[in-house]
């Protein structure tokens, strides 16, 4: 599916900034894994998920209760010829309960069972939506890193060519005006030198909101690493596979099964219930008289069926069964919706990363265009035929192209991310590709 690979170049320039050691990609990734909150909570509601299942287990379960009991009391008067002693009884029983044919229930333990593997599947998919962010977050630092290092770059070119400048116009080869514009475009250089310093140090601290710590720079990535342009005829196959099997889709057609479900369950509270019990008791009376030390000592059992048919509730137990089969539409109506803007948006993605692909391939081009043109500017300014200003701006011209070709690499990179994200194919060897091209400062 994946064809045309394209080897681009990019002039990177080390920076002086941050010189401690960087994480790669899938270090910050483990560490967003460990510290990132919104996975956290995706977990935990997994977590909570499951507790509804055993919750929902219990309901169908016997309840079994059991009951002690003390009593010590006497029946002698005062006028009783003989001593009075008080009459001791100790007590106890068992209750077992257990719903016969309450299928409202039954059901409902369903429902809750399907509803914790939608927890699953959007605690996993959660994982996929780690891998975007911190990708983002990575490639934005190093956005701000490679446009720093072009500046810098840019500044040192600028600053030679004011000393160039400076230097004719000791000998009287240029004006003062040549040297005041180099002076110009190097105080401006300094000037977004600056900026781009803060920027660089604002995408790092906002990694830190994925991962917890605040990195020391981020890794470059290799030049060689290639550029594939999706296949022309391919996009049908992503938006099918997106449509079936995206976990979003998996998870709102699990969202139709609980919905059915609970609709199956109102009905059924419609039904007769029939629930039956067992009670098994214990009593030991001692101590009554003088003259009797025998125990008294009982025990009881008692059986029950006890049958409920719900007759009138005031239409409300009808309501309950329109309105949850009014929101099994309005549920079926959102997956199709789902369905439709998930194929839009992967189609739309594949036609992205196609397009940053060639984008990648003109910039190339562009920069080497930039590159013989600033050669000739130069020239023509050795010959008189050019001016400083010329100069500057071909230089310039450059420095912006370098960073246009980075950039247009970096789009290339998250929007082939985020279609496979959008058509449920992320996984970690994706993050493992971009990995092995990444090159420690």
């Amino acid at each position: 599916m994946l064809i045309k690979p394209l080897i681009v170049g990019l002039v990177l320039v080390a920076v002086t900034a941050h010189v401690s050691a960087s994480p790669s990609l899938l270090e910050t990734y483990d560490q967003a894994l460990a510290n990132d909150p919104q996975l956290a909570i995706a977990r935990l509601n997994a977590e909570n998920a499951q507790q509804d299942v055993t919750t929902g287990y219990a309901n169908v379960l016997p309840d079994v209760t059991a009951n002690g009991s003390y009593r010590i009391g006497s029946d002698s008067g005062t006028e009783s010829l003989f001593p009075s002693f008080d009459a001791q009884t100790l007590g106890g029983s068992i209750t077992v309960s257990q719903n016969i044919f309450v299928l409202a229930a039954f059901t409902a333990y369903e429902a809750v069972k399907v509803n914790a593997t939608i927890s699953e599947i959007e605690a996993v998919y959660a994982e996929q939506e780690l891998m975007v962010r911190v990708s983002e977050g990575y490639i934005s630092a190093l956005r701000a890193k490679n446009a720093l290092a072009v500046l810098q770059a840019q500044l040192e070119a600028v600053a030679r060519q004011y000393d160039q400048t400076q230097q004719r116009y000791d000998v009287g080869l240029v004006t003062i005006t040549d040297v005041l514009d180099a002076s110009a475009t190097l105080d401006q250089t300094k000037v977004s030198l600056i900026r781009a310093e803060s920027q660089y140090d604002i995408a790092l601290q906002n990694l830190s909101v994925i991962t917890g710590t605040i990195p020391d720079g981020v890794q470059n990535i290799s030049e060689s690493m290639p550029i594939t342009s999706p296949s022309e005829n391919g996009q049908q196959q992503w938006v099918d596979y997106a449509i079936t099997q995206h976990p979003d889709i998996i998870a709102a057609e699990r969202g139709l099964e609980v919905g059915r479900l609970s609709l199956q369950a109102e009905r059924e509270n419609l039904l007769p219930r029939v629930s039956g019990s067992a009670t098994f008791g214990y009593s030991d009376t001692f101590g009554s008289s003088a003259f009797d030390n025998d125990d008294e000592t009982n025990w009881s059992a008692s059986y029950a069926i006890s049958v409920s048919v719900p007759l009138y509730s005031g239409g409300a137990d009808q309501v309950s069964v329109v309105k949850q089969g009014l929101s099994n539409n309005i549920a079926e109506q959102q997956v199709e919706l789902l369905k439709r803007a998930k194929a839009v948006a992967v189609a739309n993605l594949y036609r992205t990363v196609r397009a940053d692909a060639q984008n990648v391939d003109a910039q190339i081009q562009a920069l080497k265009s930039r590159d013989s043109a600033l050669q000739a500017t130069s020239v023509g300014y050795e010959v008189g035929t050019r001016n400083i200003v010329e100069v500057l701006n071909s230089q310039v011209a450059v420095f912006n192209a370098q960073n246009a070709l980075n950039n247009a690499r970096y789009d290339y990179l998250l929007d082939l991310l985020k279609l496979k994200k959008e058509a449920g194919q992320l996984a970690l060897k994706d993050l493992e590709s971009i990995e092995q091209y990444l090159i420690a400062d």
